[in-house]
């Protein structure tokens, strides 16, 4: 039978009159008790049970008889350490509540997972009278919230085992959670957080396109990209508990190119090394055919004055013969020089020209002293043909292997200076070997030996392609001096980083 929340009096009535809870009748309190869907059970101080509610008799299995007048551990299931039990009475016989967690039993032997939360009810007199527990099984939710723990666990271990270091970031672009590799790449750069080092959120848009940042870890260079992928997100914010819409989260896992960097660049001076060896062999027939020209024109030039200086008028067949032949291989030696223009003139950097000569000479030298270089300004351009300018210097530093090699004695120190002057650029080779002072045009037979003359004829022939000049002395302090200088356009001797002055 339901039994009535108000008396027969009207609804309305009941409302305009709003009577105050103490002028309620007894039974309504009882009758919310008894029908609520919280669990509600009253003991005396001793934990007896003296009432349940239907919704706490449903929980655990009991009927009212069997629980009223029955110590409330009937519920125990011997999975709750006593410690819990003894922190709770402690706390609710001084008078206080107290809320947390038991692992109860029901009267078929199952176990539920309880959210209690007990209050002392106080007798006119302030002595305890009662104990008022409220129960909420609690058991599903717990299970969800470890299969969740169990889920984050093993994203968590999948994460720290991929050898990339991956982050996940807010709306904000902080991190929210980050990986193992990531966590230790951060601390051998020093602890510095390696996205911002990168310059993520501020280059967001170029870092996606596939721009890579090199940055120096633990004195190694190395070079990374980002890969950035946008995740779907369930709503955590109460706020937002109606509207289900979540914040995006981005998913960021760091790309470690500074391998296939470093073979692309192998590969580059790979290549380097090809045109440089290809167009100092060009220049080196070049020179050899040039000396057996004028090797030969000696020749021919006394047979062309002997035939003038006949008497007669009538050539020698013989002689007439031999001119000829001459003059036919001299023509054919004309016609076998190669070519030395391999590449249009153009404009490039010389900066990068001399990092190219030091990357492809720096493992030589470092075993028998320093190469250093340095250009001014640094974004000086150069025109010509590269590699012909690029196998030039080449030349001037395998002469100078070769004569350190001969000469071990002292560590070998080159210097490179490449600058800006007189409608010319120059570069300004020096090192620490002897040679006897040289300037400009040089007699072919005073550099006849490998590594003491032949490179400087091959300079000589590549940057005279160039219309340029070669200078070559001995300093005073020790060692020699190259400089090449190589002239502009016409058209751009006004242009400031031809001329080396800034904007």
């Amino acid at each position: 039978m339901r039994i009535p929340l108000f008396d027969d009096a009207s609804l309305m009535e009941q409302t305009a009159c709003a009577p105050m809870p103490s002028a309620l009748r007894p039974g309504l309190f009882y009758t919310a008790v008894e029908q609520s869907s919280v669990a509600i059970s009253i003991t005396d101080p001793n934990a007896r049970i003296v009432y349940t509610n239907l919704a706490f008799r449903q929980l655990t299995g009991y009927g009212e008889p069997e629980l009223t007048g029955t110590n409330h551990n009937i519920l125990s299931s011997r999975q709750t350490p006593k410690k819990h039990y003894q922190e709770m009475w402690s706390t609710i016989t001084q008078g206080l509540p107290w809320v947390g967690q038991l692992i109860n039993q029901r009267k078929n032997g199952s176990l539920y997972l309880a959210e209690v939360s007990i209050s002392p009810i106080f007798s006119a007199d302030g002595q305890i009278e009662h104990f008022l527990g409220m129960h909420k099984d609690i058991s599903d939710s717990y299970a969800l919230m470890q299969r969740l723990r169990n889920q984050m666990s093993l994203i968590a271990a999948v994460l720290n085992n991929v050898p990339a270091p991956v982050v996940v970031l807010d709306e904000h672009d902080h991190i929210v959670m980050d990986n193992l590799a990531y966590k230790t790449l951060c601390a051998d750069y020093g602890g510095r957080e390696l996205l911002a080092e990168m310059g993520y959120p501020a280059n967001k848009a170029g870092l996606a396109a596939g721009e890579r940042v090199t940055l120096d870890i633990g004195g190694v260079q190395r070079v990374f990209g980002l890969n950035i992928w946008q995740l779907a997100e369930v709503n955590e914010e109460v706020s937002r508990y109606f509207s289900d819409v979540a914040p995006p989260r981005t998913l960021v896992t760091l790309i470690d190119d500074s391998e296939s960097q470093r073979q692309r660049a192998q590969q580059r001076l790979e290549r380097l090394k090809h045109k440089l060896v290809s167009g100092k062999l060009l220049a080196a027939i070049r020179e050899s055919l040039d000396a057996a020209m004028v090797q030969l024109s000696g020749p021919l030039n006394m047979l062309a004055a002997a035939r003038r200086l006949s008497l007669d008028g009538a050539l020698h067949p013989g002689l007439d013969a031999a001119w000829q032949e001459g003059q036919q291989a001299l023509a054919r030696l004309q016609a076998c020089r190669p070519s030395l223009e391999q590449e249009e003139s153009d404009f490039w950097s010389i900066g990068d020209l001399l990092k190219d000569l030091s990357d492809l000479y720096q493992p030589r030298v470092r075993d028998l002293g320093e190469l250093q270089w340095r250009c001014e300004p640094e974004m000086l351009l150069g025109f010509g043909q590269r590699h012909q300018i690029l196998a030039s210097l080449s030349l001037w530093l395998d002469r100078c292997l070769i004569l350190a090699n001969e000469r071990p004695a002292s560590p070998l120190i080159i210097t490179l200076h490449a600058y800006s002057q007189d409608n010319a650029f120059f570069f300004a080779l020096r090192d620490n070997l002897s040679l006897h002072p040289v300037h400009n045009a040089v007699p072919t037979q005073t550099f006849t030996m490998p590594g003491h003359g032949m490179e400087l004829r091959l300079i000589q022939t590549l940057i005279g392609n160039h219309q340029g000049m070669i200078d070559l002395h001995t300093q005073a302090e020790g060692g020699t001096l190259l400089t090449l200088r190589l002239p502009l356009p016409a058209r751009l001797f006004r242009h400031p980083v031809m001329t080396g002055e800034s904007e």
